[in-house]
């Protein structure tokens, strides 16, 4: 087919959260494209652009430049009413009129999940793992994540000195979602006194109807022995250091413990990083006293870990991906994930990937997601496992 802008065409879009080597992602289809005889259309603000007809086309010399920027140069959004089979039917007509005979959709589990239902109802897509979580299970590295935790490692070591100069402690939450890679992998480079991973606490969830959303949403159950275990295992730590002569500390915590929120509002670890901060330096004035209290404070670094320009890995790898993408398409290949196994960049279907999503969601196995040997290494440096406290020296 032979659309509006003339000859065959690959769409490529960017979807929920933005993260480094997008834009890197996006040079690499459109220079592999041009070599398998395509045109690029490029489609902003994610699935909402793709529902809008808001394509332009994309030349070579125009994205020469865009893979040193972070961010996307085509937008993203997230658009609920994608999840309808009549919205997205007349999505895929009207990119079929503008003669758009595949799909890339670059961003997360959410973002595979409409690009399964367009390729089901008619149009190929591939997906692209972009997210600086690498929550996405079956890769083993997803763009932006390198870049995500350069960004967390050089803040905490920003603020390891402010921290240092005051003897002080500070609990930085670090963005992950469910995944707590950012957070384990900053700890072991930053040399956190403890890192508190999802993966390695006990908090259950459950489905329950919201009448304000008028749906079922998760709700995460009360633990208050997680709380009080998560709180006696760091202060042991804190104190072992003391009592050692280590006067400052860096405690890394994953989003996913203290501050995400489930459908009512709350977090599993109630008060989030500030009420841990607190706990802290209570904990180390019952030992030492009010004077000798480790003062702590609570930083949440947020969305500035989403930021900046990638690093020389997360290039390559977008890179990588963009081509192999382009390349599924020409074979006439649909309904895939490229993803990073070892070495080598390769594929599966979207409905492996999201049912890997799925469980990971509903918290089966989910320690299992992180890497075995580096899990390992942070507890024999004991700054991880929670539950295993024997290297830490004196007590409360």
């Amino acid at each position: 087919m032979t659309g509006k802008h003339g000859g065959r065409a690959i769409g490529i879009l960017t979807s929920g959260g933005d993260s480094p080597g997008m834009n890197a992602a996006i040079r690499a289809v459109v220079l592999a494209a041009r070599e398998q005889g395509f045109k690029t259309l490029g489609i902003r603000r994610g699935y909402k652009g793709f529902c809008a007809g808001d394509w332009f086309l994309i030349t070579p010399e125009s994205v020469e430049g865009i893979a040193r920027s972070g961010g996307t140069v085509l937008g993203s959004a997230r658009m609920e009413e994608f999840k309808e089979k009549d919205v997205r039917a007349r999505a895929i007509a009207g990119a079929r009129t503008a003669g758009i005979e595949g799909l890339v959709v670059i961003g997360g589990d959410g973002s595979f999940a409409g690009a399964r239902d367009v390729s089901e109802e008619g149009l190929p897509c591939i997906g692209i793992p972009g997210t600086i979580d690498n929550d996405i299970v079956c890769s083993e590295y997803t763009i932006g994540y390198d870049t995500a935790l350069n960004t967390v490692v050089k803040l905490a070591d920003t603020i390891a000195d402010t921290a240092a100069s005051h003897d002080r402690c500070v609990v930085l939450e670090i963005m992950g979602n469910m995944a707590g890679d950012l957070t384990l992998y900053g700890g072991l480079a930053c040399g956190a006194a403890a890192v508190v991973l999802l993966e390695e606490t006990c908090f259950g969830q459950e489905e329950a109807w919201s009448e304000e959303k008028g749906k079922t949403v998760p709700r995460f159950l009360p633990n208050p022995g997680e709380v009080t275990r998560i709180n006696d295992s760091i202060a042991r730590r804190i104190c072992a250091g003391k009592r050692a002569g280590q006067n400052s500390f860096l405690v890394l915590v994953a989003e996913g413990v203290t501050g995400k929120k489930d459908g009512f509002g709350s977090t599993r670890y109630p008060g989030g990083a500030e009420a841990m901060a607190k706990a802290i330096e209570a904990a180390t004035a019952e030992t030492f006293g009010s004077a000798g209290r480790v003062e702590t404070r609570a930083q949440i670094l947020g969305y500035i870990q989403r930021g900046g320009d990638p690093t020389a890995r997360d290039r390559v790898l977008a890179a990588r991906m963009g081509d192999y993408a382009v390349r599924l398409l020409s074979q006439g290949r649909r309904n895939e994930v490229v993803i990073l196994r070892g070495s080598e960049v390769t594929s599966i279907e979207i409905d492996e990937a999201l049912r890997l999503q799925r469980e990971k969601r509903a918290g089966v196995n989910l320690s299992d997601y992180l890497n075995t040997e580096d899990r390992a290494l942070a507890r024999r440096l004991s700054i991880c496992d929670l539950e295993n406290d024997a290297a830490a020296e004196g007590g409360v």
